[in-house]
């Protein structure tokens, strides 16, 4: 202990006697350790820390895999009960699932993107009633659900609210409890408000919870399941969570769910039907399965190698700070001292640099997290009432501090090790003569030297590759051919206004939508106008199954579709690669023909021409009943192919609708949602005129228009975040790597002054002198681009998910990476090799 506080207040002293130095090597390292425990630190939130919840170790969650292994985490009602009251492993066992609804009256539109302009949003869940019990959640107000919120779907209009809600939304009126507020359009009594703190288990934390047997008053007509969730085993719609029973463990609660799996399975078989059901934890806001490994390895790595290349930087810089020190090294060998003795006195000054690095580094992450996160939060464009609810708590807690401290000894390890077993073998003549030499051989002939600034080269490559690639990926994103012409293009979707107590009239509803349908033909500005059932670019298409003629019901394709009207190709500017549209007559008279995508036609009929063959399509396919239905249930209504139309992105602008199916649909269906218009100029005016137009068809007709291209922005989120990141730890790579390479050159040119001053006193030219340093660092330049080519390919490899339409090779990402790095390393390269060419050969000559 003596001798590691002496060797603690040695490497103090000489630290001070360098501050330049000093400060230059912890804020490298701040830099490196300071990303790398942000980053932590936000996984620590959503992966490591346990949910403010009562015994959060003991929840898990279901998720199950059907015997043609797809991955489903949704079950329907029926299969909760059977969970519910089959197992005893488990003491609870909750359904639930997301749900928004607006604070009023509801809006026209459906769609899972659409919010519409003048609606107050809220984003909640329904639950099944022990959902509160099970989670021990505590009430500030009222009470929580109970067995009879929980009997029979529709009798219990109940409504529990979250504490930021009740703040934010109703001033914290004392008397909130009993008062009845209209979600969706549907009177709720407010019956409690939770305790401050409580989030539930998803870091967008609920405003509001309903119970589960009030689903339909929110997901209304045209939603998933409405009005068949409660009867329909088929209808998967629920998230199920557990918590464990006393002294039982997850492998135990396992088996026994396993067992009531195989149960289902053979008692209610189905191609969609899970055979196999695990566990998960579900202690924390994410598990760290497949999907999440997915995302966290590429950022992990790019983090860490941000960190590699400051280590090698402080490694430079204690290789140079080693050789004005050695022939006070020399000195203490010669004396007496072991090489161990001087490694070790060199690894703590080195592990001293890394330990302030790394509490600089945690204060700038902590900083950097809570300047960031409301900007970031800021800058994606969600719903106020969804931003609002993100409950993130980034507070650096045990786990930081110790993976701050790890890396920080890692750091300081990793730079200082080298150099110190490079900088305790000098040979002891030469050093303590002070000839100039540097362990034995120049620095700028250093080996060691070399190896690191080629390893930040080629690290500093490969990120700038991944960096390049994605940000390719979100130009591409933005300039992506979606198949259709949505410039000019606004939906209107419809609804009618209701008094308390008044039953809706669905019929006056598409009435009224043919009356603005006609109407809005005949306003001026208008080009075309078509009905859809689900608007385009919205997040929401619909799923049926199908089978070829002659083909056995047993084995149904399942396939994306969409009811349309005559004109819809033309509204969007589809464009048909053979065959035709379905005509007015066709569609209104429900005619058996159908447009499919050219990826449909090369799917089924791959050398043959699609026109004139029949399909069979399920007949229930607007309620998308038949995607989960029992074969034998599900009937099959035949359809000619008519047309094939130019594959089309319907959904995600990042998707590709691989089988997709036009089926005409009649203006008084009922299918005919939305009304979509294509305008000849800028649709803002028109927009407006029909909003006028509305008004004067009928008072209660409510619309909401709004133009097609407005979910774009969210949709391009995700990939702009991803670009945005890794271009961040791009150019820190690079400034990093280019300031480590000139730092070198720098003091390659301080050692070799005595010799630049004789080659110009011997006559050599600038341009010899340039030439001198600039061929070493060509050498490992190309070294470290080599090297990073080959570390960028493994790298876009684990990116190649993330990448749409672009190539994990992209030529033009590689080769522009390839010119950036040169340009800027020439400078780091140059601007020092300039600076030998002023060298006064008088001074040099006398330069020790």
């Amino acid at each position: 202990m003596r001798i590691l506080w002496h060797d603690l207040r040695y490497g103090a002293r000489a630290l001070r006697k360098k501050p330049a130095f000093t400060l230059i090597a912890i804020s490298t390292l701040a830099l490196g350790i300071g990303v790398n425990a942000a980053l932590f630190s936000v996984f620590n939130a959503f992966v490591l820390k346990p949910l403010p919840l009562k015994d959060p170790d003991k929840l898990v969650s279901f998720e199950g895999t059907t015997a043609l292994g797809e991955r489903r985490r949704l079950l329907s009602y029926r299969d909760y009960l059977d969970y519910r009251d089959q197992t005893r492993t488990l003491s609870n066992v909750v359904a639930w699932n997301k749900v928004r609804a607006t604070l009023g009256d509801a809006p026209p539109g459906q769609d899972e993107m659409e919010f519409t302009r003048g609606y107050e949003y809220l984003f909640g869940q329904v639950v099944s009633g022990n959902y509160f019990k099970a989670l021990g959640a505590d009430m500030s107000q009222g009470r929580a659900f109970g067995p009879s919120d929980d009997a029979q779907p529709d009798q219990s209009p109940v409504v529990v609210l979250s504490h930021s809600c009740w703040e934010r939304r109703f001033a914290s009126d004392p008397g909130i409890v009993g008062k009845t507020i209209v979600l969706q359009g549907q009177p709720f009594t407010v019956i409690g408000v939770t305790a401050r703190g409580f989030v539930g288990t998803t870091p967008d934390a609920p405003s509001f919870w309903v119970p589960l047997m009030m689903r339909d008053r929110l997901i209304q007509a045209g939603g998933w399941g409405h009005q068949q969730w409660f009867s329909d085993r088929n209808t998967e719609a629920f998230t199920l969570l557990g918590t464990l029973a006393t002294g039982v463990t997850r492998e135990q609660a396992a088996a026994e769910i396993q067992v009531v799996t195989s149960r289902l399975a053979q008692n209610y078989p189905g191609a969609n039907r899970i055979t196999n059901l695990k566990l998960e934890s579900a202690g924390t806001f994410v598990t760290l399965n497949e999907d999440v490994r997915l995302l966290v390895v590429p950022l992990l790595l790019g983090f860490g190698l941000v960190l590699l290349i400051a280590c090698a930087n402080v490694a430079n810089l204690l290789l140079a700070r080693a050789a004005g020190r050695q022939r006070e090294i020399a000195v203490r060998l010669s004396l007496g001292a072991s090489r161990w003795r001087v490694v070790r006195q060199l690894v703590t000054e080195s592990l001293m640099l890394s330990l302030a690095g790394g509490v600089a580094g945690l204060l700038l992450a902590v900083w950097t997290l809570s300047a960031l996160y409301p900007i970031v939060l800021s800058t994606i464009p969600l719903p106020d009432g969804l931003a609002e609810g993100f409950s993130l708590n980034l507070a650096p807690d045990w786990r930081v501090f110790g993976f701050t401290l790890l890396l920080a000894a890692i750091a300081g390890v990793g730079a200082g090790l080298a150099p110190a077993l490079q900088a305790s073998n000098p040979e002891l003549s030469n050093a303590l003569k002070g000839e100039g030499s540097t362990f034995g051989k120049r620095l700028s002939q250093s080996r060691l030297r070399s190896v690191l600034v080629v390893a930040q080269i080629a690290v500093c490559m490969s990120l700038l590759i991944a960096a390049g690639l994605l940000v390719r990926n979100l130009q591409r994103v933005r300039t992506l051919d979606t198949g259709m012409s949505t410039v000019s293009v606004f939906s209107v979707a419809t609804g009618l206004s209701q008094r308390a107590g008044e039953q809706k009239d669905p019929q006056r509803e598409i009435d009224l939508r043919r009356q603005l349908a006609e109407r809005v033909r005949a306003t001026p500005g208008v080009a075309s106008v078509s009905l859809a059932y689900r608007q385009p670019l919205s997040g929401s298409m619909e799923n049926t199954t199908m089978t070829l003629s002659g083909q056995s019901a047993d084995h149904p394709f399942e396939v994306r579709f969409n009811f349309v009207s005559a004109d819809y190709f033309k509204t969007l500017g589809i464009q048909l690669t053979r065959g035709r549209p379905f005509t007015a007559q066709e569609a209104n008279t429900n005619a058996p023909v159908v447009v499919i995508s050219e990826s449909t036609a090369e799917r089924f009929w791959p050398k043959a021409n699609p026109l004139g063959k029949s399909i069979n399509l399920a007949a229930g396919t607007p309620q998308r009943e038949a995607v989960g239905q029992e074969k034998a249930a599900i009937a099959y209504r035949p359809y000619e192919v008519i047309g094939v139309a130019r594959d089309v992105r319907s959904r995600w602008i990042w998707e590709k609708d691989e089988t997709f199916f036009y089926v005409p649909v009649a203006e008084n269906s009922g299918f005919e949602r939305y009304l979509l218009v294509r305008t000849e100029g800028d649709p803002g005016n028109v927009m407006n005129a029909v909003r006028a137009v509305a008004q004067e068809i009928d008072p209660s007709l409510r619309i909401s228009a709004r133009r097609i291209d407005e979910t774009l922005p969210l949709q391009m989120a995700p990939f702009r975040a991803v670009a945005w990141l890794s271009g961040v730890l791009g150019v820190m790579a690079l400034l990093l790597a280019s300031i480590g390479l000139y730092g070198v050159m720098a003091f390659a040119v301080t050692q070799r002054t005595h010799e630049i001053g004789i080659r110009v006193a011997l006559g050599a030219r600038p341009q010899q002198v340039i030439n001198v340093f600039l061929i070493q660092g060509v050498k490992m330049t190309t070294a470290g681009v080599v090297f990073g080519l080959f570390a960028g390919a493994a790298i876009s490899r684990l990116i190649a998910a993330l990448l749409i339409d672009v190539s994990a090779f992209d030529p033009v990402a590689f080769l522009g990476v390839t010119v950036l790095l040169a340009v800027v390393v020439l400078l780091a390269i140059l601007i020092p090799a300039r600076r030998a060419t002023k060298v006064d050969p008088l001074v040099a000559l006398r330069y020790e």
